[in-house]
């Protein structure tokens, strides 16, 4: 709605005299002000998850790891020890919740991947970035949830060591990326908008 009002009175038509430049002037800066506390406001009011959740345990894969498509099961997964930010409190060897089946290839959004201590992160999509018989290493992006903090995209890393057959031990982190987009395009509708009355009002002190 600030932007859309800024915007109108911007592009609007009008035919101020010298005398009423310093009135729109004043509106316009009114409504930046009010643009950049509506930033600073969601800035404040927004409790991004922060640091890192390191997991382990067993995948059995629907081949052998050279050729695998997808982890059919998990099983025995824990949290690992140095957790940092909003996962520091997790201390190591806490039941980890997984869901199964994870088909990486083709890359397949997997809702609540891992769950643990209140958390829960939503894979949105994986990439292979190494796969031989030496191992598996994933990438993924998606969206960590829980405990009262906002909603915020989170950076998986999956890796796979060398082993014989179909079940072997993984390890994984999953570290939080808060966004501050909002909070920039606010503030960025705010200085174009202080552009925008510094233009404005040169075009009509020279009326």
């Amino acid at each position: 709605m600030l932007a859309q009002a800024m915007l109108l009175l911007l592009t609007e038509p009008r035919k101020e005299t010298k005398g009423q430049t310093m009135k729109l002037s004043k509106t316009l800066l009114a409504i930046v002000a009010a643009v950049g506390s509506v930033g600073l406001l969601s800035s404040a009011q927004a409790t991004p998850i922060t640091g890192m959740l390191n997991i382990s345990g067993t995948a059995t894969y629907n081949a052998p790891i050279a050729t695998a498509t997808q982890v059919t099961l998990f099983n025995d997964v824990v949290t690992g020890g140095a957790n940092t930010g909003s996962f520091s409190g997790i201390p190591a060897m806490v039941s980890v919740t997984m869901t199964s089946p994870y088909i990486f290839n083709p890359s397949t959004p997997t809702p609540a991947l891992w769950s643990v201590a209140g958390f829960t992160f939503d894979l949105l999509s994986s990439v292979i970035f190494f796969q031989s018989s030496h191992g598996i290493l994933l990438e993924g992006e998606g969206i960590i949830t829980g405990n009262g903090f906002d909603p915020t995209s989170g950076h998986w890393s999956f890796s796979q060591q060398e082993g014989a057959g179909t079940t072997l031990t993984f390890s994984a982190t999953t570290s939080a990326v808060p966004d501050g987009g909002m909070t920039a395009t606010l503030l960025g509708l705010g200085l174009a908008g202080l552009v925008g009355a510094g233009r404005l009002h040169r075009r009509l002190a020279k009326a």
